[in-house]
């Protein structure tokens, strides 16, 4: 095993100037699930029916919350997922960016929501304007590619101002295009700026931005009487198929981490993993190597059951959450510091009075785990605490960005964290202090 291990492992020479650049193997597993999309899509349309329907697309709305399964169908869905795959990992190697935890998360959060609400016609201006901000700020470009992966959550803004009506015109391209590269230049600005306001208790810090950035947009869209719909595309009638894929894909992830290692070392690789609950160092990718993909794949089975479990449908929303909670294993999300904020969660979807399988408590659940590091840091209390404060946030708080940020339960988990983190605290200093008054320890730095 250790040979075909080190065979799957092998690095590839990369040449774009005089300097050798060896190409990580972990950008190869990323390619190989894209490749496998496009594989799966030929099989499943004909050309014709892809290009069509992947024109189709990126001429739509995309607000949330659009399945591209529904809108187009699983063949167009798929490749337009995999084509945004490619493009990112490009970049990746262009710029020699080795990888480490978050690119690895960007990268399959990436693939997710590609499948709803994120293409190439309003991905790319974000991304240059986020390379814009690099060169005026003097930043490497390099050093700015997982803001770039991440800022397609603003996607939906530029292909609202782009296909509002059906009087598309080029002067409505072009102030689409416009808008979408400011909001890529100041988008870095706004991330490190919530970045301290939750201080690393969530981990969607791209999702909290784009909340704040696309709130104040549909104000001002709002303010001169233009009212954003929401969409409410959603597949059905796919989700055995998908579920077989998710789980195919979650076992040669969970092989590929084994392989690394002698199975006893792996396996004691992955329960050291699993004790990790340090907010600030979650990079598992960095410290664990291959070992974390035993975590990814795990979190991916995980995902996958519980959404069967329920009887929420596998379509494209439900699997881009999937590949999110399975990016995430590698920054930040195991399966201890998940499992009380999907107890509180489910809790929650069974209290409040929406369906429990409908869109906006299965994504709720799922983006709820963006909250890992709080129960890691406070305990499983907390952790089932808010995973049900989570979804009662999210299911509501879309009407505020008008379904123009992509990542929504970020935007929610980053005011859950902000509000309760500090109450947590506070009790938790409480306690400490009525017990021994003489040793009062602070529990948050």
């Amino acid at each position: 095993m250790g040979a075909a291990w080190r065979l799957l492992h092998r690095e590839v020479v990369f040449m774009p100037g005089s300097d050798k650049y060896k190409i990580p193997a972990d950008y190869f597993i990323v390619g190989c699930i894209c490749l496998l999309f496009i594989i799966i899509a030929l099989i499943l349309d004909s050309p014709g029916q892809i290009l069509q329907n992947y024109y189709k697309i990126n001429t739509s709305r995309s607000v949330l919350i659009t399945d591209y399964i529904a809108l187009a169908g699983i063949g167009a869905a798929l490749v337009n997922s995999a084509i945004l795959g490619f493009f990112n990992l490009f970049l990746l190697i262009l710029h020699r960016r080795d990888p480490n935890g978050k690119i690895i998360a960007a990268l399959f959060l990436t693939i997710g929501f590609s499948l709803f609400g994120k293409n190439m016609f309003n991905a790319l201006p974000i991304m240059m304007g986020v390379w814009l901000y690099g060169k005026c700020y003097k930043v490497k470009f390099s050093d700015l590619l997982v803001q770039v992966m991440l800022s397609g959550t603003i996607g939906p803004l530029v292909s609202e101002i782009a296909f509002l009506d059906e009087s598309t015109s080029l002067v409505k391209i072009i102030a689409a295009y416009a808008t979408g590269i400011f909001v890529g230049f100041i988008f870095p600005v706004v991330v490190e700026a919530v970045k301290r306001m939750h201080r690393g208790y969530c981990l969607y810090n791209g999702g909290i931005a784009g909340g704040f950035i696309a709130t104040f947009f549909v104000g001002l869209l709002r303010s001169v009487n233009i009212e954003i719909l929401p969409e409410n595309f959603w597949d059905t009638s796919h989700s055995e198929f998908l579920a077989i894929l998710t789980y195919a894909i979650a076992a040669a992830l969970v092989i590929y981490g084994v392989a690394g290692y002698r199975p006893a070392n792996a396996c004691k690789r992955f329960a050291e993993l699993l004790k990790e609950k340090n907010k600030n160092e979650n990079d598992y990718f960095v410290k664990y190597g291959s070992t974390c993909y035993i975590n990814i794949g795990v979190m991916c089975i995980v995902s996958t059951s519980l959404m069967l479990f329920l009887g929420i449908p596998i379509n494209g929303p439900v699997l881009g959450g999937i590949l999110t909670v399975t990016g995430f294993a590698a920054a930040g999300k195991h399966l201890i510091n998940t499992l009380p904020i999907f107890i509180g969660s489910v809790a929650a979807v069974h209290f409040n009075h929406i369906d429990p399988t409908a869109s906006v408590n299965a994504l709720a659940i799922l983006f709820s785990t963006g909250l890992a590091p709080i129960p890691g840091k406070h305990g499983w209390l907390s952790g089932i605490i808010v995973g049900f404060l989570h979804v009662s946030v999210a299911i509501f708080i879309g009407h505020l960005n008008g379904g123009l940020n992509l990542y929504n339960n970020g935007f929610a988990g980053g005011f859950v964290a902000i509000t309760i983190v500090p109450i947590i605290v506070f009790f938790k200093e409480l306690l400490i202090k009525n017990k021994n008054p003489d040793k009062i320890k602070e529990e948050d730095d």
